[in-house]
């Protein structure tokens, strides 16, 4: 696999470097302004996963034309305010009733493991969810569920620390998020108790509030999308039967408890490209045939 690595490296280098990076920023362009995410601000190695995970979502595309559905802000001002949540839904049509009636989840790379042993608990230490930190979506009860949905705290969330939500990135400049958190909200979950739809921010002309792309603001000199993509897709291919069966589960779930249980994600970012992604694909199958016969 690491053979077939360097030699898939070397063709694409014009594109792309093949070394692991960190200290990256990525920007999501919203129809209201950016939310530039820094990946891994403290350096922790055991948060790789987690931004390899978002990595490899950005290189896909995933989080293109996206919809910001959950904004949560508990009651007057921001004393209260609780998560804003993005990354599970495509955001055509961007009207809430027609939106929430026909929403679109993309289906979903391996979830990510912070939680070895089954035992429940995450097997490190690592930030707290605090305001700007960001944390993948999960169902109750499973650190081992997080896929692309995820949500930025707007306050002191703590609580969440012991049931498995990791932070793995921070919005160090709030302004855009905050602006979110002021507008209009679309209540369409028809009493169901479904989070995903029940907080819908939106704007005066009645529509949504939506990830038009993603884009790398900055990033160390050796950062790049191929290798994160590359071992998504291997998982991917290896494990589809258990893909499939998150992705269901992903999207059935829809309690309290469980931060909007139904988000999952969807976007697409012009980089890298087609061509690029078609090699890095055939790549990862052909390490799993390789495997396979040996």
């Amino acid at each position: 696999m690491e053979l077939a690595r360097r030699v898939f490296c070397g063709a694409a280098a014009a594109l792309l470097l093949c070394t692991a990076g960190s200290a990256q920023t990525m920007r999501f362009e919203t129809n209201v302004g950016n939310i530039d995410m820094v990946l891994n601000p403290t350096g922790d190695a055991n948060l790789q996963p987690l931004v390899d995970n978002i990595v490899a979502y950005i290189g896909l595309g995933r989080y293109h034309y996206t919809a910001i559905n959950r904004a949560a802000d508990g009651g007057a001002g921001t004393a209260d305010d609780f998560v804003l949540q993005m990354g599970g839904f495509l955001g055509f049509q961007p009207l809430p009733d027609y939106w929430a009636a026909n929403r679109v989840a993309v289906e979903a790379l391996e979830p990510v493991t912070v939680d070895s042993n089954g035992d429940g608990a995450v097997d490190f230490s690592s930030l707290t969810n605090a305001r700007g930190e960001v944390s993948l979506a999960l169902r109750a009860g499973d650190p081992n569920s997080g896929t692309s949905s995820f949500f930025i705290n707007l306050g002191n969330n703590a609580f969440l620390d012991s049931q498995g939500f990791v932070p793995f990135a921070r919005i160090e400049n709030m302004d855009t998020v905050d602006g979110i958190l002021q507008l209009m909200q679309s209540d369409q979950s028809g009493g169901s108790g479904d989070l995903s739809v029940s907080d819908i921010p939106v704007l005066d002309n009645g529509r949504m509030v939506v990830v038009n792309r993603v884009t790398v603001l900055q990033s160390d000199p050796g950062f790049s999308f191929v290798g994160p993509i590359a071992t998504a897709l291997e998982l991917a291919s290896r494990n589809s039967a258990s893909s499939s069966a998150a992705s269901s589960s992903l999207l059935a779930a829809g309690s309290a408890s469980s931060l909007g249980g139904g988000s999952i994600a969807v976007g697409a970012v012009p980089e890298p490209t087609t061509v690029a992604l078609a090699g890095i694909a055939a790549l990862g199958a052909l390490a799993l045939r390789r495997r396979v016969r040996g």
